[in-house]
């Protein structure tokens, strides 16, 4: 997944019936393309799992996306303990992996 970057996440937000989207270990994804995905209403399964460049702020933007049912953090420096929680609270429908 060396070839995804946050112009292409910015191309997978647009489509309309995006319903899951696994950026496993995408070492050129930032915050900025996660971004683009906060106004994806479709989005029910996300993992950006391995994603070492995702950041804490970055990562906390996802709570904004309520519709998630599974988000997948396992080996993102950016997910903290604190992190964690603060996810686990904004999104009481979701499992969230770490």
């Amino acid at each position: 997944c060396v070839r995804i970057t946050d112009t292409g996440v910015g191309f997978l937000a647009t489509l309309g019936r995006l319903r899951a989207l696994y950026l496993r270990w995408c070492s050129q994804v930032q915050d900025f393309g996660l971004q683009n995905l906060l106004q994806v209403p479709s989005l029910r399964i996300l993992s950006v799992a391995g994603c070492p460049l995702l950041t804490t702020a970055g990562l906390s933007r996802l709570a904004q996306v309520k519709q998630l049912e599974e988000l997948e953090l396992t080996n993102c420096p950016g997910a903290s303990e604190e992190l964690m929680l603060y996810l686990k609270k904004s999104l009481p429908k979701c499992t969230v992996i770490h």
